[in-house]
Formats: C-alpha cells, sequence, structure tokens
C-alpha cells in the first residue's frame, strides 16, 4: 500500500509531488518537476543518521539515507521566492511509486528560464525559475517498523501492546540519558507528578509532529 493513495497498489505510477514544511503544516512546492530526474538512490556509504528531535527509538536503528535531485520548474520569481523562503526546513516527498520520503535540502542551483506561457507581451510576466536541488532523504516506511523494542518485564501483561505502541511512537522512554536501553518498564508501578508531566509533554510534541505530517 503506497503513502501517496492507500486504496492504490505497488506496481501504480503516481504523479511526483514535493512538499515542504511551512510551520505547522507542508505545503506543496509550487513548481512542476521535469527532467532530468532520477529515482531516490540509496547513500551506501551513510550507515546512521543521528536525529535529535526524534521518538527515542528511532535514535538506535541504523537508517538508509537516500539522495535524489529534482528539477523544479517555477512559474514566476513569486513562486521560486516562497518556496527559498521555507526551503531550509523539513522536506516531503512522493516518489512515482507514491513511497514517502522525508529530509532536507542539501544543495540548490537556480537559473532563469523563458516561458511560453502566453501571458501577454511583457517579457518579465514570461520569465520563469528553473532550479536543481539536491534532497537528503530517509524512506518513512524504514522508521515505521514495530516493537524494535520489548522491556522484559511486560510479557504476557495485560497492557503489554499498548505499551509496545506508545513506546515506537517515542512516548515512553526506552533509552536512558547515557544511551544505555531500558529494559524494565515496571508496569505496575507508580507514576510520579515528573513522570507524568514529562509523558503529557511527550505526547504533546508527538501531535504537532502528526499535524506538520
Amino acid at each position: 500500500m503506497p503513502a501517496q493513495y492507500p486504496f492504490g497498489t505497488a506496481n501504480d505510477r503516481y504523479k511526483k509531488r514535493l512538499f515542504v514544511e511551512s510551520g505547522l503544516n507542508f505545503t506543496e512546492v509550487d513548481a512542476k518537476i521535469v527532467e532530468p530526474y532520477a529515482p531516490p538512490s540509496p547513500q551506501l556509504s551513510l550507515k546512521e543518521i543521528k536525529i535529535i528531535n526524534a521518538p527515542s527509538h528511532f535514535h538506535q536503528m541504523g537508517i538508509s539515507s537516500y539522495k535524489v535531485q529534482l528539477s523544479l520548474l517555477f512559474k514566476d520569481k513569486e513562486a521560486y521566492n516562497n518556496y527559498l523562503t521555507y526551503c531550509g526546513w523539513t522536506h516531503k516527498f512522493y516518489d512515482e511509486r507514491g513511497v514517502l520520503y522525508l529530509g532536507s535540502l542539501e544543495s540548490i542551483n537556480p537559473s532563469p528560464v523563458w516561458l511560453n506561457n502566453g501571458l501577454d507581451s511583457n517579457q518579465d510576466r514570461n520569465r520563469g525559475y528553473k532550479c536543481v536541488i539536491e534532497l537528503v532523504l530517509i524512506k518513512k516506511d524504514g522508521y515505521d517498523k514495530k516493537h524494535r523494542f520489548e522491556y522484559q518485564d511486560t510479557e504476557g501483561h495485560w497492557a503489554e501492546t499498548d505499551i509496545e505502541e506508545m513506546a515506537d511512537a517515542g512516548l515512553v522512554t526506552v533509552v536512558q540519558a547515557d544511551g544505555t536501553p531500558v529494559l524494565y518498564f515496571r508496569p505496575n508501578g507508580y507514576i510520579t507528578r515528573a513522570e507524568f508531566v514529562s509523558f503529557l509533554n511527550r505526547t504533546r510534541r508527538f501531535v504537532e509532529r502528526m499535524l506538520r505530517e
């Protein structure tokens, strides 16, 4: 099941779409993806990516990195400038198979071009911008795998599934401050006020991240 269209199949072909984070949500880049284009390719030299603001289980995984080069054709300078405003933020890219990637801009190479769009005789209005950008991406399915870590004292507990789901979402700590894994969840233990506030804050950040995506 592709991320772009949940009722399609992996063999279907989809429109390539590029979004950029613009605050609390993602906005589609107002440009056409033109040739030359090549699908995201794995970067074999990079074995692990360190990300600070991510679910706790995310830090302990070796994640494949991808790179893609896109040729973007903007219809005018305003559309190009709008992209420049947010180009330093997180990008979201759907490839032709509907697969979702998240990543950031590595380089951009713009150049003005003349468009035969028939608007009027004013050449300034017919001038567009073509830029070649390179993105470093992570395949979203690569860090959506379930139950990467399991506590040693939750097997058979009535809340085992709920605990695993919360750990997968990064709402329950699975790694200590020194980087060692948390082995025991203590499912029947009491929660302190500080732990409760910390859990609420993680939940807030999780909801904000879901809204952006």
